[in-house]
């Protein structure tokens, strides 16, 4: 089973331009069974999608030969329940999609709504699957923990079960930093945005309290050297995870960030890609 994390940036590189075919590009590459997708405007979004096809995220999955589910988080108007354009998560599945369902964290005064996108999947087994998708506050180590508190009234029923826990949470892994603490400092020095990912008090807390949960970050299962999911900087800014429940865990074969051409990325983030030996 290849899975993979992927920020898509509202459909945009990070020059602002239509990303749709790029990230089409990318995905056909890596060749995954399962997708899932941050900042995905649909079924319209604010500008021209580059393909002349819409909606776009339809298409992708088309393209890919993949099924699809979408969690909204945020719709236009707000009064509807799936307007002419809404924003939030996405996977793509190899696997017919079963059903989904997508929740909404708890509000936070101040704070853009997330939410968590649920979705089972048939594996070729027969057996039901159940992946989580969700994009974390990207402002405060405090707001982001308040929303994990609360995905986990969701994700907690299936907490003996394997299962995928997957997206963008905006949170750094203190591990990443523990063989070069000073590079935490260069970090701030290099992206002054980067205090956001921290507690007030300059600590890392997500990370670690996803662990307490039971999780487990594939990347350090599969003994991944530090890396950037952020276009913007080579230092180890991994925000995007793939998280396994603690039954999935033996399963990791191996997890990379994908590598893409310098300059040529299709959005402002990179997909984060891992193998598991897991056929349900």
């Amino acid at each position: 089973m290849r899975v993979v994390t992927y920020n898509v940036h509202g459909w945009r590189t990070a020059a602002g331009e239509p990303n749709g075919e790029r990230v089409a590009q990318v995905l056909a590459e890596i060749r995954p069974d399962l997708v899932a997708l941050n900042e995905v405007f649909h079924p319209t979004w604010p500008e021209a999608s580059g393909t002349g096809r819409a909606p776009l995220l339809e298409w992708l999955a088309r393209e890919l030969g993949l099924h699809m589910a979408f969690g909204p988080c945020l719709r236009w108007p707000a009064t509807q329940q799936l307007p002419a354009r809404s924003y939030g998560n996405a996977l793509l599945s190899r696997w017919p999609v079963l059903a989904s369902a997508a929740h909404h964290l708890t509000p936070i005064p101040g704070k853009e709504q997330r939410g968590l996108l649920e979705v089972w999947v048939s594996l070729p087994s027969g057996t039901p699957f159940t992946v989580y998708v969700t994009h974390l506050d990207h402002t405060a180590e405090e707001a982001r923990l308040q929303q994990f508190r609360a995905l986990r009234s969701w994700t907690s029923r299936d907490r003996r079960r394997p299962h995928l826990l997957l997206g963008d949470f905006n949170a750094l892994s203190p591990w990443d930093f523990a063989q070069d603490p000073g590079a935490l400092d260069h970090l701030l020095s290099e992206l002054p945005w980067a205090s956001r990912l921290f507690a007030q008090d300059g600590t890392l807390q997500l990370v670690p309290a996803v662990e307490k949960a039971g999780y487990v970050d594939a990347m350090r299962r599969a003994g991944c050297p530090p890396q950037s999911t952020l276009v913007a900087t080579a230092l180890p800014t991994r925000i995007d995870y793939v998280w396994t429940s603690a039954p999935l865990a033996d399963a990791v074969v191996s997890a990379q960030v994908w590598p893409e051409p310098p300059g040529q990325e299709a959005s402002d983030h990179r997909p984060v890609v891992v193998d598991l030996d897991f056929d349900g």
